[in-house]
C-alpha cells in the first residue's frame, strides 16, 4: 500500500514538473522571439540620450569595443522599420519613431545599413544582432544574393531594410530615396553622401555607431560640427567601463581589464575612449560639445567684467575671443571670430568695435560690453620691415582704447595646465571653470584637435617614448585661452579694473587700458598694486 501511494505522488509531482518545463519553454521561446521588449539601454553613459535626441539628422556614436554602440544601433534600426520602440510602453514620448520634422516616420518605409563588408560585417555582425533581437513574428522574409549572402529583410508591414557593404561602387549608393540609414564602423566619404542625398525627399535621418580607428572625414565633417546651431548633429561617447556589470551592463571588470592590458596607448584611446585614431594624442580629453562645456548663450550680466585676447597672423585670419568672468571667477567665453574676409589691421579695429556696441569710433560708450582687459600675442610687436611698425602699434594708431597689453611670453606650460584644471569637475553636479557657448565653433574645433606632436616614424616612438611638445596648429584660440590663464586673471582683480574704467568713463579720462587700474605695464607684467 505504502509503495502504491509514493509511486502516485511521484507520479504527480512528475506530471506538475513536465507542466512547468513546458511552460518554461514556452517563456523561454517567448522571450527569444519578443526579447527586443525587454531590451533597456546602458544605464551608465549617453546611450539613453541618444534616443532622446532622435530627430537630429545624424548621431554619432563614437565608442571602444565591447561598449554597446552595434546593439544600440541595430535596436534603432529596427524601431525605424516597425515605426515604434518595442522596449518602450505605449504612450511613452520615445515610443513613437519620429523624424527630422518632428512627424512620425510613415509604415512601410525604407531603410539601409550599411557594414564594412558582406563576409564578415554583415553576416557575423549585423544578422548576428538581427537573429538576436528581431521579433521573427513581423519578419516576412529575408533576400540573398547568389553566394546565399543577406541582402535585404523585408517586415510583414511592408517596410525593407537593405544591407549594404562598404566594399561596393560608389555609384550603387548615389540615387535611391529613403527614410533613413545606419552605418556600423567608419565607411567611406562618397557612400555617406550619397545615401545622405537620398534621405531628404522624406526629411529622413542617420546614426553611425563606430570604433574611430579609421575614415578621418568623419571627425573634420560630422565630429567637429556636433552641437553647432543648426548642424541637426549630435555625438555620443560610449566607453568599454559603461558596460561593466557592476554599472548594470554585461561584462566583467576581469575581462575589461584583461582585454585592456594588450593594448598599446595610441590605441587605448579608440578602442577604450572613443578618440579618433589620428587624434590619439589629444590634449584636452575631457572637453566635450556638450554640456556643461559646451552650452547655448545666456545673457551675461553687465557687471561681470570682460576680457578680449587677439592671436594675429601674418597669412591666417587673426583670432579674436572675448571672455567673461563671474563672480565665482568662472569663465564664460562668449565669442569668438576667424573671418578671412578680416584683410587689415583697420577692419579687424572696427569688427571690435562693432561687436562690442561702441557708441563712437572714438569712445565706447556706457552701454558698450564692459571690455576692461585687452591681451594680444606677443608676436604684435614685431616690427614689419615695410611699414616700419607693428600689429600691436597699427591697434594703438587707430584708437587708444585698443590698446593690448602683451601676452606673457613664458609660462606657456602654465596656461595649458590652467585649462585642464579649469575642465575639472570633482562632481557630476559640478559645473567647470570654464564655459564655452556654442557660437564659438573655432574654439570647439581647437578642443576636439589639439594634440601632442608625433614622432615621424613608429621607430622613433618606440625608441624616444611620446612627444611632450604640441602640435602647433589648431590651437589659435586655445593659445587666446591660455593667455587668459597665464595672467592669473579673477574677477577680484578684474572688478576693480572695471570700477577704474567707469570712474574715467564719469569723468572724460583716457581709456587706455593696457594701464587700467595699474594692474599691468603696457608688455603684460603685473606693476603690484591691483593685486593677486
Amino acid at each position: 500500500m505504502g509503495c502504491v501511494l509514493v509511486s502516485r505522488v511521484d507520479k504527480a509531482q512528475l506530471e506538475r514538473a513536465h507542466e512547468a518545463l513546458i511552460a518554461l519553454q514556452r517563456y523561454e521561446n517567448t522571450v527569444k522571439s519578443q526579447k527586443i521588449t525587454m531590451y533597456k539601454p546602458l544605464p551608465k553613459g549617453q546611450q539613453g540620450a541618444f534616443f532622446e535626441n532622435q530627430t537630429d539628422r545624424f548621431r554619432l556614436v563614437l565608442g571602444g569595443n565591447r561598449s554597446g554602440k552595434t546593439t544600440l544601433g541595430y535596436m534603432e534600426a529596427n524601431a525605424h522599420s516597425l515605426g515604434y520602440r518595442p522596449w518602450l510602453p505605449s504612450g511613452h514620448p520615445l515610443r513613437v519613431v519620429r523624424l527630422t520634422n518632428g512627424q512620425p516616420i510613415p509604415v512601410p518605409n525604407i531603410g539601409r545599413i550599411l557594414a564594412q563588408n558582406y563576409e564578415q560585417a554583415i553576416q557575423q555582425t549585423i544578422i548576428k544582432k538581427f537573429d538576436e533581437w528581431a521579433p521573427k513574428r513581423l519578419v516576412k522574409k529575408i533576400r540573398y544574393n547568389s553566394r546565399q549572402i543577406p541582402t535585404a529583410i523585408e517586415w510583414t508591414n511592408g517596410s525593407i531594410m537593405y544591407l549594404l557593404s562598404n566594399d561596393q561602387d560608389d555609384m550603387a549608393f548615389e540615387g535611391p530615396s529613403g527614410h533613413w540609414f545606419w552605418f556600423d564602423e567608419p565607411c567611406d566619404y562618397r557612400k555617406y553622401t550619397g545615401l545622405s542625398r537620398g534621405l531628404v525627399d522624406y526629411a529622413g535621418h542617420a546614426w553611425g555607431t563606430m570604433t574611430p580607428l579609421s575614415q578621418p572625414w568623419i571627425n573634420e565633417i560630422l565630429a567637429s560640427r556636433a552641437g553647432d546651431p543648426g548642424s541637426g548633429i549630435s555625438l555620443y561617447k560610449l566607453s568599454i567601463w559603461d558596460n561593466c556589470d557592476e554599472c548594470g551592463g554585461y561584462l566583467t571588470r576581469t575581462a575589461i581589464e584583461a582585454f585592456l592590458s594588450d593594448l598599446r596607448e595610441d590605441e587605448l584611446e579608440a578602442r577604450l575612449h572613443g578618440n579618433f585614431l589620428h587624434l590619439a594624442g589629444l590634449v584636452y580629453k575631457e572637453w566635450e560639445p556638450r554640456p556643461p562645456f559646451w552650452v547655448q548663450p545666456r545673457e551675461i550680466p553687465d557687471s561681470w567684467p570682460r576680457v578680449c585676447v587677439v592671436d594675429p597672423h601674418t597669412r591666417k585670419p587673426l583670432a579674436m575671443l572675448w571672455a567673461a568672468c563671474s563672480p565665482s571667477d568662472t569663465w564664460y567665453i562668449y565669442r569668438t571670430i576667424e573671418d578671412p574676409s578680416i584683410k587689415i589691421i583697420k577692419d579687424a579695429a572696427e569688427r571690435i568695435m562693432y561687436v562690442e556696441g561702441w557708441e563712437s569710433h572714438d569712445q565706447p560708450g556706457p552701454e558698450a560690453e564692459p571690455v576692461v582687459l585687452r591681451i594680444i600675442d606677443w608676436s604684435s610687436q614685431e616690427v614689419d620691415r615695410t611699414s616700419g611698425d607693428s600689429i600691436r602699434d597699427r591697434f594703438t594708431q587707430i584708437n587708444r582704447n585698443l590698446v593690448h597689453v602683451l601676452a606673457k611670453k613664458h609660462d606657456a606650460q602654465f596656461g595649458y595646465d590652467a585649462i585642464h584644471e579649469a575642465l575639472q569637475m570633482k562632481r557630476e553636479w559640478d559645473q567647470p571653470g570654464l564655459i564655452v557657448f556654442n557660437g564659438c565653433t573655432g574654439l570647439k574645433d581647437n578642443f576636439m584637435n589639439f594634440c601632442f606632436d608625433e614622432w615621424g616614424t613608429n621607430r622613433q616612438r618606440d625608441k624616444m617614448g611620446e612627444k611632450q611638445t604640441y602640435r602647433k596648429y589648431n590651437d589659435d584660440f586655445i593659445d587666446c585661452v591660455r593667455y587668459i590663464f597665464q595672467h592669473k586673471l579673477n574677477y577680484a582683480m578684474l572688478k576693480r579694473m572695471m570700477n577704474a574704467r567707469e570712474e574715467k568713463m564719469e569723468y572724460g579720462l583716457d581709456m587706455d587700458m593696457s594701464h587700467n587700474g595699474s594692474i599691468f605695464t603696457r608688455n603684460g607684467t603685473r606693476t603690484g598694486i591691483g593685486g593677486a
